[in-house]
């Protein structure tokens, strides 16, 4: 009679089993994270973008807020007109001034500079009625201009005091062309200063 020999396999010692589970379960951890790895990247660059996105709205926002907030009322928008009108016929009078005062050697120009001082009175006045009635806002948004402004203001005062003192009894022709050429910079720095407001408050001048 044949016997059958029955092979019993030995038990498995609990640490080879404990290794090999540990090896397992770094393995489908590996594979998993090589899978999601794309997926995880793409959803953070979609937040990143969504965030950029929100910041870049924001930014768009609060210029469309800063647009409007500056924007010339109707009343602004005539006063600002007027205004350049004004300091385009003051400059066109200094220029005359420029010229006559090259043809005449004596200096006399009394009623040449009385209505110069006149419009350059009237100028002024244009200039403060129209800063004056800024709004606290539009103040804040358009203090660069505004400032610019003041300064001009402060140089057109040297200036004429300069002119009057050349065209005076003493006749001092540098110091007339010296006040003239500096009357003549800060008109245009006014002239420019205006600009920039009209383009800021969305006005055509």
């Amino acid at each position: 009679m044949i016997r059958k020999r029955v092979i019993v396999a030995a038990p498995i010692p609990k640490e080879v089993k404990r290794d090999a589970m540990n090896r397992l379960s770094l393995a489908i951890a590996g594979i998993v994270f090589i899978v999601a790895a794309p997926s995880l990247r793409a959803q953070r660059g979609g937040h990143w973008s969504a965030v950029n996105s929100v910041r870049g709205n924001s930014q768009a926002m609060g210029g469309f807020h800063g647009a409007i907030t500056v924007e010339a009322s109707e009343a602004q928008s005539a006063e600002l007109r007027y205004w350049t009108q004004r300091t385009a016929a003051l400059n066109r009078q200094l220029v005359d001034i420029r010229h006559v005062s090259k043809l005449r050697r004596s200096g006399d120009l009394s009623g040449e500079l009385d209505i110069f001082q006149a419009a350059l009175v009237a100028d002024n006045l244009d200039r403060q009625k129209f800063l004056g009635g800024l709004s606290g806002a539009q103040h804040s948004v358009l203090k660069k201009p505004v400032r610019g402004l003041d300064r001009t203001n402060n140089a057109m005062a040297k200036a004429f005091s300069e002119i009057m003192q050349g065209s005076g009894q003493a006749q001092n022709t540098k110091l007339l062309i010296k006040g003239l050429q500096k009357a003549t910079k800060a008109i245009s720095t006014e002239q420019h200063e205006q600009q920039q407001l009209a383009r800021e408050m969305g006005v055509t001048v």
